[in-house]
């Protein structure tokens, strides 16, 4: 399947579905009365009632302490409650109210009171000091003014859920952006996985929670393939070209493509027992749509983070290509710098950096004469001060590039001592940047374990050993010890041959 024709056949799949519909759950209603006949007519008044394409679910009480335990032990609690006032007392109904609105907290569910006794519960005081919806004498209430309370009370409530709803599903945006943006690209796979829980969340807003999504998957395309990167349910038997390449899907079915500009990149699918509701489709839209954002932002910083590494690695070269020993031994510094970062308990992302940034430890014997750089034997006074300068010489060269300031930081101060007798400043202690203290007894390690023009290797106890006598004057007695723990596991024996 082309990309052309895989696009065309996405940009409908967001409206297109068939007829068929799911039987939507009814409204659920609490009548409260002391009264059954009262009750009983209420049932058969509303016994075809619909609103919104939903019946009414009504469940009676026959006094405020039983309303109580049903408004407390019901499942999502209730759309509306018909309440008596006069009933265990002649003021039940409105301490019922009082209940639901302060000790509940239930805002939403729409309260009509219906009293037989106005005289003792007055219309106008009532409204004044009670949180109700409406005020209704049973005489008054014919089966038509009851229809008409009931699907204004209800149309209220759908309004308010729905408004509610949208506030929620705009806070899990929100609130989901920023995780999306900052996320590490060390564990993109994460946030594929964390993006499909955001989907299956926003799945159960809007007027009907009870969503269940049976299959679902979230992928990218690939050419001709298609790669599942999250998912719920048996995605294997739904990730193939066939749901790609469909153009008609049912009300229990949603799918929207993700784009970059006018490329198609990949598609969200999902089963549902029941048709989504317009606002959680709607906000589904609203949150894919950052993800395509989102996904375009992390792919320009991985091409940047890789520009990055590239400039990094041309660098390094260079400093090869001066110093024959160089090349192996940058690897080496790479790997063991990342080893030892660790095992000092820094952050994996911050690892990396320091394990890549410290390609550039010796960048600066670009400016150091062959001769001295590569003298079989020991230097003179005045060629170990020519050669100390590659330090300087290291930091001036990369000063300018704020994207490497580890690496800056490494090639200007590997060569300073804990207690302050190193260059280029003379630095001590924790002024000493953490990069370079690792550095620094990585950068001994390895020139001692190998070969140099003007001497022969130690062995790994040997070099060991002599990081340990100068811990606390020449290196932080912290890395040395976290050295140690690498030595004592074993994980230095295959940086030396």
């Amino acid at each position: 399947m082309t990309a052309e024709k895989r696009t065309l056949q996405l940009s409908a799949k967001g409206s297109t579905v068939t007829t068929d519909q799911a039987a939507l759950p009814p409204w659920p209603v609490l009548v409260v009365d002391d009264d059954a006949d009262v009750i009983a007519v209420t049932r058969l008044n509303l016994r075809q009632f619909q609103f919104a394409g939903r019946g009414l679910a009504l469940r009676a009480a026959s006094s405020a302490r039983e309303a109580r335990t049903l408004l407390e032990n019901t499942p999502g609690g209730f759309a509306l409650a018909l309440i008596d006032v006069v009933m265990e007392s002649d003021d039940a109904g409105l301490l019922l109210v009082r209940h639901i609105r302060e000790t509940l907290g239930d805002r939403k569910i729409r309260l009509v009171i219906r009293t037989g006794q106005p005289g003792l519960a007055p219309e106008r005081y009532v409204i004044d000091h009670f949180d109700i919806d409406d005020y209704k004498e049973k005489s008054e209430l014919s089966a038509q003014k009851l229809y008409t309370t009931v699907r204004s009370a209800l149309k209220s409530y759908r309004d308010l859920t729905t408004i509610d709803m949208a506030r929620q599903g705009l806070e899990a945006i929100l609130g989901a952006a920023p995780r999306m943006y900052l996320h590490p690209l060390d564990s993109f796979e994460e946030f594929y996985s964390g993006v499909f829980t955001q989907i299956l969340g926003l799945c159960h807003l809007g007027a009907y929670s009870e969503v269940r999504i049976a299959n679902g998957f979230l992928a990218l395309f690939n050419k001709d393939d298609i790669t599942i990167k999250a998912g719920v349910g048996d995605v294997r038997l739904h990730a193939s070209h066939t749901v790609a390449s469909r153009e008609n899907f049912t009300s229990t079915e949603t799918v929207i493509p993700l784009r970059i500009r006018d490329e198609t990149i990949g598609m969200l699918y999902l089963e549902h027992g029941q048709p989504l509701d317009p606002l959680a489709l709607h906000l589904l839209r609203i949150f894919t749509g950052q993800v395509c954002v989102a996904l375009q932002s992390l792919r320009m910083q991985m091409e940047l983070r890789q520009a990055h590494r590239s400039a990094i690695q041309m660098l390094s070269e260079a400093a090869e290509a001066k110093d024959a020993n160089t090349g192996e031994h940058i690897q080496r510094i790479v790997s063991l710098t990342r080893r030892l970062s660790l095992a000092l308990g820094l952050a994996p992302d911050l690892a990396e950096q320091y394990a890549q940034a410290s390609q550039l430890h010796d960048i600066g014997k670009i400016g150091i004469p062959d001769q001295i750089l590569n003298k079989p034997g020991p230097l003179d006074q005045d060629e170990f001060s020519r050669i100390s300068t590659h330090s300087a010489i290291g930091g001036t060269i990369i000063k300018d590039e704020k994207n490497f300031g580890i690496a800056r930081e490494i090639a200007l101060y590997h060569h300073e001592k804990w207690d302050g007798s190193g260059y280029p400043e003379g630095l001590r202690g924790e002024a000493i940047p953490m990069s370079a203290r690792i550095v620094s007894v990585v950068d001994v390690f390895d020139a001692l374990t190998h070969c140099r023009p003007y001497k022969g290797p130690w062995s790994i106890g040997q070099a060991v050993d002599e990081i340990r006598r100068l811990s606390g004057t020449s290196f932080d007695p912290r890395v040395v010890d976290a050295f140690a723990r690498l030595y004592a596991e074993d994980q230095l024996a295959d940086l030396v041959q």
